[in-house]
């Protein structure tokens, strides 16, 4: 039995105790202190923000693939017992990345055209749904924002 007086247990998650755009600057000068980054360091730390992000972002949708499995899987390998759906979402979010990286560079003007070609890449595992608005409301567990439906 937990006594009336006991005191409420440490929250054990990481707490900053400086503001975010503070804890931003301050990495962006450590950044900046390194520049330039040789070709091997953008890459390195290219490909770690395409395996992160393209985990974190298909995780949200369901996808039952680690971070580690994800980049095995960008990496051209098949995880047994996992989905041929979350293999496909993984690879399709990476070439939508990739593709969005080439529109940068030739600074291609965004479109709706283009928007629904990223689109197309992102949904490498859902055909039916390539190119088309959503028709059906969704919500973003947690978050205030509403997406639009159109």
């Amino acid at each position: 039995m937990i006594p009336a007086d006991a005191g409420k247990p440490e929250d054990g998650r990481f707490k900053a105790t400086e503001s975010l755009l503070t804890a931003i600057d301050r990495n962006k000068k450590e950044l900046d202190g390194r520049c330039p980054l040789t070709e091997g360091e953008l890459e390195r730390l290219t490909e770690e923000f395409v395996i992160g992000y393209t985990y974190n972002s298909n995780a949200m949708e369901g996808n039952t693939l680690t971070l580690r499995e994800t980049d095995m899987v960008l990496r051209g390998l098949t995880i047994d017992r996992k989905p041929l759906k979350d293999h496909m979402e993984a690879v399709g979010h990476k070439e939508a990345f990739d593709f969005v990286r080439d529109l940068v560079k030739d600074q291609v003007p965004l479109s709706e055209s283009i928007i629904k070609q990223i689109y197309c890449l992102v949904l490498a595992d859902k055909r039916e749904d390539r190119g088309v608005y959503r028709r059906v409301p969704v919500r973003i567990m947690g978050a205030k924002y509403e997406p639009m439906r159109l």
